[in-house]
C-alpha cells in the first residue's frame, strides 16, 4: 500500500459467494439435493436432510421437475450451498418465488 506512517485506510468489501441480497424461505422434504446447475442431471453439491430455512439469492427456469403431484421448472440459487434447488421443495404456494429476482 505504500504507507509511510500510521495513516487511515478505507476498505470496501465486495461480497461474492455468501453475501448479497437474499430472501429466506422454508423448505420441505427429506434428502433434497442442491445441484451445481438447475437440472437433476447436474452434480449434487449438498443435501438438505429435512425441512430447514434457506437463503435464496435469485431464481431461474431450468429442468421441469415433477414430485408428489407438483410440477415446476423454477430453481433457486442458494448462496450458502453454492447451488440450485428445485422450487418444488421451497414451502411457498407460488411456483416462482415472490420478491426474488431472476439470476
Amino acid at each position: 500500500m505504500g504507507l509511510n506512517d500510521n495513516g487511515w485506510v478505507t476498505v470496501t468489501y465486495l461480497w461474492t459467494e455468501g453475501g448479497g441480497d437474499t430472501a429466506s424461505f422454508p423448505t420441505w422434504g427429506t434428502d433434497v439435493s442442491v445441484r451445481q446447475q438447475a437440472t437433476t442431471a447436474s452434480t449434487p453439491v449438498a443435501t438438505l436432510p429435512g425441512p430447514t430455512t434457506v437463503r435464496v439469492r435469485c431464481q431461474v427456469h431450468g429442468q421441469l421437475v415433477t414430485y408428489d403431484g407438483y410440477s415446476n421448472d423454477a430453481w433457486s440459487y442458494l448462496p450458502d450451498y453454492g447451488g440450485y434447488v428445485s422450487n418444488i421443495f421451497i414451502d411457498v404456494v407460488d411456483a416462482w418465488l415472490p420478491g426474488v429476482p431472476t439470476c
